[in-house]
Protein backbone atom coordinates (compact mmCIF):
# COMPACT_ATOMS: atom_id res chain seq x y z
CA UNK A 1 0.00 0.00 0.00
CA UNK A 2 2.71 2.54 0.97
CA UNK A 3 4.75 1.82 -2.21
CA UNK A 4 1.38 2.64 -4.18
CA UNK A 5 0.94 5.61 -2.15
CA UNK A 6 4.60 6.94 -3.10
CA UNK A 7 3.50 5.91 -6.81
CA UNK A 8 0.41 7.76 -7.34
CA UNK A 9 2.15 10.69 -4.83
CA UNK A 10 4.81 10.65 -7.45
CA UNK A 11 2.12 11.22 -10.24
CA UNK A 12 0.10 14.11 -9.06
CA UNK A 13 3.83 15.41 -8.17
CA UNK A 14 4.62 15.37 -12.15
CA UNK A 15 0.75 16.55 -13.01
CA UNK A 16 1.02 19.87 -9.98
CA UNK A 17 4.34 20.45 -11.64
CA UNK A 18 3.02 20.42 -15.47
CA UNK A 19 -0.06 22.69 -13.92
CA UNK A 20 1.99 25.06 -12.56
CA UNK A 21 4.20 25.49 -15.51
CA UNK A 22 1.28 25.86 -17.61
CA UNK A 23 -0.66 28.58 -15.53
CA UNK A 24 1.66 31.11 -17.34
CA UNK A 25 2.33 32.53 -13.83
CA UNK A 26 5.32 30.42 -13.17
CA UNK A 27 7.76 29.29 -15.34
CA UNK A 28 9.31 26.17 -15.74
CA UNK A 29 12.25 26.60 -13.46
CA UNK A 30 10.49 28.21 -10.61
CA UNK A 31 7.89 24.95 -10.41
CA UNK A 32 11.32 22.38 -10.96
CA UNK A 33 12.84 24.15 -7.74
CA UNK A 34 10.74 22.15 -5.06
CA UNK A 35 10.71 18.38 -7.02
CA UNK A 36 13.57 16.77 -5.30
CA UNK A 37 12.23 18.00 -1.72
CA UNK A 38 8.65 17.13 -2.80
CA UNK A 39 9.82 14.04 -3.81
CA UNK A 40 11.79 13.25 -0.67
CA UNK A 41 8.87 14.15 1.42
CA UNK A 42 7.48 11.02 3.93
CA UNK A 43 4.19 9.16 3.55
CA UNK A 44 2.60 11.15 5.91
CA UNK A 45 4.11 14.74 4.88
CA UNK A 46 1.55 16.99 2.95
CA UNK A 47 2.52 20.36 1.12
CA UNK A 48 1.04 23.06 -0.41
CA UNK A 49 2.81 25.91 -2.46
CA UNK A 50 1.75 29.08 -1.90
CA UNK A 51 2.63 32.80 -3.32
CA UNK A 52 2.76 35.15 -0.83
CA UNK A 53 5.62 38.64 -0.41
CA UNK A 54 8.72 36.44 -1.43
CA UNK A 55 9.63 36.45 -5.11
CA UNK A 56 8.87 32.10 -5.83
CA UNK A 57 6.54 30.26 -4.26
CA UNK A 58 6.89 28.94 -0.78
CA UNK A 59 6.63 25.42 -0.17
CA UNK A 60 4.77 24.20 3.74
CA UNK A 61 5.12 20.87 4.68
CA UNK A 62 3.13 19.73 7.70
CA UNK A 63 2.37 15.79 8.50
CA UNK A 64 -0.89 17.10 10.92
CA UNK A 65 -3.68 17.99 9.31
CA UNK A 66 -7.63 18.50 10.30
CA UNK A 67 -10.74 19.06 7.20
CA UNK A 68 -11.27 23.34 8.49
CA UNK A 69 -14.91 22.81 7.63
CA UNK A 70 -14.86 23.45 3.83
CA UNK A 71 -13.12 20.41 2.79
CA UNK A 72 -9.73 21.54 2.96
CA UNK A 73 -6.87 19.84 4.79
CA UNK A 74 -5.80 22.56 6.99
CA UNK A 75 -2.59 22.64 9.98
CA UNK A 76 -1.69 24.53 12.63
CA UNK A 77 2.27 23.80 12.52
CA UNK A 78 4.49 23.34 9.43
CA UNK A 79 7.72 23.63 8.11
CA UNK A 80 8.72 26.59 5.88
CA UNK A 81 11.08 25.97 2.77
CA UNK A 82 12.17 28.17 0.37
CA UNK A 83 15.37 28.70 -2.38
CA UNK A 84 18.17 29.72 -0.44
CA UNK A 85 21.75 30.29 -2.31
CA UNK A 86 20.43 27.57 -5.08
CA UNK A 87 19.21 25.01 -2.92
CA UNK A 88 15.95 24.80 -1.37
CA UNK A 89 16.11 24.70 2.72
CA UNK A 90 13.95 24.67 5.62
CA UNK A 91 13.92 27.97 6.87
CA UNK A 92 11.77 28.12 9.36
CA UNK A 93 8.54 26.67 11.42
CA UNK A 94 5.61 28.18 12.21
CA UNK A 95 2.37 27.62 14.17
CA UNK A 96 -0.97 28.62 15.28
CA UNK A 97 -2.18 27.98 18.65
CA UNK A 98 -5.78 25.54 17.80
CA UNK A 99 -7.84 24.53 15.10
CA UNK A 100 -9.81 27.87 14.95
CA UNK A 101 -6.32 29.28 13.61
CA UNK A 102 -5.26 27.51 10.72
CA UNK A 103 -2.07 28.71 8.85
CA UNK A 104 -3.11 31.35 6.54
CA UNK A 105 -1.59 33.25 3.25
CA UNK A 106 -2.14 36.13 1.44
CA UNK A 107 0.22 38.27 -1.02
CA UNK A 108 1.91 40.07 1.77
CA UNK A 109 3.11 36.46 3.84
CA UNK A 110 1.87 33.50 5.81
CA UNK A 111 -0.37 33.72 9.15
CA UNK A 112 -0.50 32.13 12.57
CA UNK A 113 -2.85 33.22 15.19
CA UNK A 114 -4.72 32.72 18.52
CA UNK A 115 -7.32 33.51 20.33
CA UNK A 116 -5.54 36.92 21.53
CA UNK A 117 -2.54 37.01 19.15
CA UNK A 118 -1.72 37.18 15.34
CA UNK A 119 1.70 37.11 13.67
CA UNK A 120 2.41 37.40 10.29
CA UNK A 121 5.41 36.55 8.34
CA UNK A 122 7.17 37.47 5.56
CA UNK A 123 10.35 36.18 3.03
CA UNK A 124 12.96 38.44 2.99
CA UNK A 125 15.32 38.40 -0.35
CA UNK A 126 18.06 36.42 1.33
CA UNK A 127 15.61 33.34 2.33
CA UNK A 128 14.99 34.49 5.79
CA UNK A 129 11.29 33.94 7.54
CA UNK A 130 10.93 36.95 9.40
CA UNK A 131 7.68 37.81 11.79
CA UNK A 132 6.84 41.29 10.14
CA UNK A 133 3.88 41.71 12.06
CA UNK A 134 2.50 40.55 15.14
CA UNK A 135 -0.42 41.94 17.62
CA UNK A 136 -1.01 40.78 21.38
CA UNK A 137 -4.32 41.07 23.57
CA UNK A 138 -3.37 40.86 27.23
CA UNK A 139 -5.43 41.20 30.05
CA UNK A 140 -4.25 42.21 33.75
CA UNK A 141 -5.30 41.13 37.00
CA UNK A 142 -8.47 43.33 36.74
CA UNK A 143 -9.56 41.60 33.31
CA UNK A 144 -8.82 44.71 31.57
CA UNK A 145 -7.14 44.05 28.11
CA UNK A 146 -4.62 46.29 26.41
CA UNK A 147 -3.30 45.90 23.13
CA UNK A 148 0.68 45.83 21.31
CA UNK A 149 2.14 45.57 17.56
CA UNK A 150 5.26 44.84 16.90
CA UNK A 151 7.10 45.56 13.72
CA UNK A 152 10.18 44.53 13.49
CA UNK A 153 12.50 45.33 16.50
CA UNK A 154 9.84 48.16 17.58
CA UNK A 155 6.79 47.30 19.86
CA UNK A 156 4.02 49.91 20.57
CA UNK A 157 0.72 49.89 22.23
CA UNK A 158 -2.63 50.07 19.81
CA UNK A 159 -6.21 51.12 20.52
CA UNK A 160 -8.59 47.83 20.52
CA UNK A 161 -9.98 48.85 17.17
CA UNK A 162 -6.25 48.82 15.71
CA UNK A 163 -5.73 45.73 17.10
CA UNK A 164 -9.19 44.34 15.66
CA UNK A 165 -8.09 46.17 12.46
CA UNK A 166 -4.68 44.24 12.15
CA UNK A 167 -6.47 40.91 12.97
CA UNK A 168 -8.83 41.16 9.74
CA UNK A 169 -6.03 40.72 7.56
CA UNK A 170 -5.60 37.26 9.38
CA UNK A 171 -9.57 36.64 8.77
CA UNK A 172 -9.20 37.68 4.80
CA UNK A 173 -6.49 35.48 4.45
CA UNK A 174 -6.43 32.11 2.39
CA UNK A 175 -6.15 28.91 4.74
CA UNK A 176 -3.39 26.96 3.29
CA UNK A 177 -5.11 23.60 1.94
CA UNK A 178 -2.29 20.74 2.30
CA UNK A 179 -2.52 17.56 -0.29
CA UNK A 180 -0.66 14.85 -1.07
CA UNK A 181 -0.31 15.74 -4.33
CA UNK A 182 -1.69 17.42 -7.30
CA UNK A 183 -4.84 15.80 -7.50
CA UNK A 184 -5.85 17.06 -4.05
CA UNK A 185 -4.32 20.15 -4.18
CA UNK A 186 -6.69 21.03 -6.92
CA UNK A 187 -10.24 20.51 -5.04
Amino acid sequence: MDKAKKIVSCFMLCALLLSLCACGKESKDTAAVYEKTIAGLKDDELFVMIDTNAPLPVLLVTSQVYDDGTGKQAAIVCDVYYLVDKEVKKIGTIESMGTAYPISYDTTGIYTASGHAMQRFEIEESGTLTLAEGILEQFDENGNASYTMTTGNETKTISEEDYYAAFEKYSNAAVAGFAYGASDAAE
